[in-house]
């Protein structure tokens, strides 16, 4: 069976303090472990500069209690994902991963943020093969899909894909200041 998604459009008056929300209910019984976000995605492309523009966001306003990975200088992308994933498996202390990355989906659905439990799988939606990643996921939907799924990402409007960013950045930096153990 599979799980209700909880989805709210981007540019909902209260979008941060309910993404707050949402992500303080998932990540409240993991707040013995690190938060470290793998903010995925390329800066190559303006629908898909949304994990990097939320990690270089998270960067501005630093956390001592968030690892970043992920960020427009330095992305983490299909080329990179697997070593990024194999580096944060060798961290001493088992972080907590929140995945984030676009995704392209219904028309219905554009300009929502999703957060959910479990991994997200990177790609998908351009027919890459990646690993699934992360212990819960948060996914900004920036453009429907479509017969030519990279072209639509190429031509996705920036604003939709900024405007996300700032909100879900905002809501990370609101949870993180409450989560009781900072990185290593």
């Amino acid at each position: 069976m599979e799980k209700e998604k909880w989805q709210i459009p981007f540019d909902h008056p209260n979008a941060v303090s309910l993404l707050t929300q949402r992500l303080d209910e998932l990540l409240a019984p993991h707040s013995h472990r690190p938060l470290l976000c793998l903010c995925i995605g390329t800066d190559r492309s303006s629908g898909d500069t949304l994990g990097p523009l939320v990690g270089t966001l998270l960067t501005e306003a630093p956390s001592p209690k968030i690892q970043i990975c992920g960020t427009l200088a330095q992305p983490v992308h299909a080329f990179s994902l697997n070593q990024t994933v194999a580096e944060i498996k060798q961290l001493a202390n088992a972080p907590f991963i929140i995945a984030i990355d676009a995704s392209l989906g219904k028309q219905k659905e554009v300009g929502m943020v999703e957060v959910g439990e479990g991994a997200l799988v990177p790609g998908k939606g351009v027919g890459k093969k990646l690993p699934p990643v992360g212990d819960i996921h948060i996914k900004g939907f920036v453009n429907a899909a479509g017969a030519m799924p990279s072209h639509i990402l190429q031509t996705t409007r920036f604003h939709v894909t900024y405007e996300m960013a700032t909100k879900i950045s905002r809501a990370l930096l609101t949870v993180a200041a409450a989560h009781s153990t900072p990185p290593d």
